[in-house]
């Protein structure tokens, strides 16, 4: 298992290290099919509109943060971790799944209509809290550091953490004997349930 923080910039570095250094034969990835088509289908038409507000925003005067501006687009664009994988898979010949649950990608996704809007586009990128990635490395640290577990694991992950468990089940019996991957956010390495200790995972956090 290969704890990674979403979004974070260090992944295009890192993340096809460790694919290759591992070399898998199967890869799954905490992400949905539905999730994965959304963006495929409609990521450019969304970055379009971002791109339209963000110019429209700056011409007025609004300070608009590349940084800011990229974490818009990370969440219609495909993430990298499957990009990278996919890559990982077409040179290798192995096999990538999307394992996630649809439901609450759907739950989201059905609302980005509403949050890519000007108003909800200049609240993004002027009046962002100071949270997100830097807050996930201290979360991070805390945990694989000193054992400190300072955020919940809640009754959605442990929902989608079954469903994937069984996904990959059904694909571990599909390649028996072949080496697999699961690619996740980091939090999921906790499992407080134990459901991943069925597979025996060896679990690494991607940054260290």
């Amino acid at each position: 298992m290969l704890g990674i923080i979403h979004r974070d910039k260090r992944n295009d570095e890192f993340l096809g290290r460790w694919i290759d250094a591992l070399t898998p034969d199967v890869i799954t990835l905490e992400l949905s099919p539905y999730g994965l088509a959304f963006r495929q289908a409609m990521g450019e038409v969304y970055r379009e509109r971002i791109d339209d507000i963000v110019h429209s925003l700056r011409s007025e005067g609004h300070p608009c943060s590349p940084d800011d501006v990229d974490d818009l687009y990370a969440y219609v664009d495909v993430p990298r971790e499957f990009t990278i994988a996919d890559e990982y898979c077409r040179q290798s010949g192995a096999y990538l799944y999307p394992v996630d649950m649809d439901l609450f990608s759907w739950m989201k996704l059905r609302g980005i209509e509403e949050l890519i809007n000007r108003a909800n586009v200049e609240k993004s990128v002027t009046l962002r809290a100071p949270e997100g990635r830097g807050t996930e490395n201290v979360l991070a640290g805390l945990y694989f550091r000193s054992g400190v577990t300072a955020f919940p694991y809640t009754d959605e992950m442990a929902l989608r953490d079954g469903y994937m468990c069984r996904g990959i089940g059904v694909l571990a019996k599909r390649f028996s004997g072949r080496r697999f991957l699961h690619i996740a956010g980091w939090r999921h390495l906790a499992d407080p349930l134990g459901l991943y200790a069925r597979f025996h995972p060896v679990k690494i956090f991607l940054y260290d």
